[in-house]
C-alpha cells in the first residue's frame, strides 16, 4: 500500500521523470564531531547572531518596500538581490543556532530514512539510482543535521521534524560541470524544503532544511526524509537539460 501511495504521489509531482533515467544519487552523513552539550556562552553568541541577522533583514525589507512598493515582484533586480542576500544570511545564522547540537546517530538514522524514501519513491519510479559512493554519483545528498520538536510537552515523540541537508555534485565524470549549470537562485518549489544557502565560489552546494508537514506528525522524521528525497526529484526535473548535458 505504501508503494502504491508513493507511486501515485510521484506521478503527480514529477510527471516528466523518465523511466530508466541515469542520474545517480549518493546519500551520506556529514563527518562531524559529536556535540550534545553546548555552553551558555556559545548559545548566547549564536542566538545573538541569528537575532541580529533577522533584524537586519527586517530593516532592509521595510526600507525596500518604502522605496519600491509592497509587491516584491515589481522591484528592480538590484533590490531583489539585496533582500535575497539578507534572507540567506538570516537563514544561515538561524541554522547555525538550531543545529549547534550534533548527534552522529541522528545523522546516520536520517541517511537510512532518506535512502528508504528513495527506494520506495524515485528509485522505484526509475528516476534515479542510489550510488554506492560519492565518486560514483552525479549528485550527493549529505545530511548535515536533524532535529525534532514537540508542540505539546505531553507528546511522547516529536511531531515537528527537520533535516538539514546539502546537495552538491558527485564524482562521476562531468558531474561537477553539469551541477554548476544549475542556477544558484533555484528553489525546490512545491516541496517541504526551505533553501538556506545557494552555491558560491569554493562551495558548490545548496543547503536546505526539509520538514514534515501538517497532518504528517506520525512518523515525522520519515516525512521530513521524504521531503529531502523530493527535493532531489525537483532538482532533476527543473534542471534536466543542465544535468544531462555533455
Amino acid at each position: 500500500m505504501r508503494a502504491l501511495v508513493y507511486s501515485a504521489a510521484l506521478a503527480v509531482a514529477f510527471p516528466a521523470l523518465a523511466v530508466g533515467a541515469s542520474t545517480s544519487v549518493f546519500v551520506t552523513a556529514a563527518q562531524v564531531t559529536e556535540r550534545k552539550q553546548i555552553d551558555d556562552a556559545t548559545k548566547k553568541e549564536l542566538k545573538a547572531r541569528r537575532d541580529t541577522a533577522r533584524e537586519a533583514r527586517k530593516s532592509l525589507e521595510k526600507q525596500l518596500k518604502d522605496e519600491h512598493g509592497k509587491k516584491r515582484e515589481t522591484w528592480p533586480g538590484e533590490a531583489e538581490d539585496r533582500l535575497a542576500a539578507a534572507e540567506e544570511k538570516e537563514a544561515v545564522a538561524g541554522a547555525a543556532f538550531e543545529y549547534v547540537k550534533v548527534e552522529t546517530k541522528a545523522l546516520k538514522d536520517a541517511v537510512k530514512d532518506i535512502e528508504e524514501e528513495f527506494r520506495d519513491g524515485l528509485v522505484k519510479e526509475g528516476a534515479v539510482a542510489l550510488a554506492s559512493s560519492a565518486a560514483a554519483a552525479d549528485v550527493v545528498l549529505q545530511v548535515e543535521g536533524r532535529r525534532g520538536e514537540k508542540t505539546l510537552p505531553t507528546y511522547f515523540k516529536p511531531d515537528r521534524c527537520y533535516v538539514l541537508f546539502s546537495l552538491g555534485p558527485g564524482g562521476r565524470p562531468g558531474a561537477a560541470q553539469r551541477f554548476a549549470r544549475v542556477p544558484p537562485e533555484w528553489r525546490a518549489k512545491k516541496v517541504r524544503a526551505y533553501k538556506i544557502e545557494s552555491p558560491k565560489r569554493g562551495s558548490p552546494k545548496f543547503l536546505f532544511e526539509a520538514q514534515n508537514g501538517a497532518g504528517a506528525e506520525l512518523g515525522c522524521f520519515s516525512s521530513a526524509a521524504d521531503a529531502a528525497m523530493r527535493t532531489v526529484g525537483r532538482l532533476i526535473e527543473d534542471n534536466r537539460a543542465a544535468l544531462s548535458a555533455k
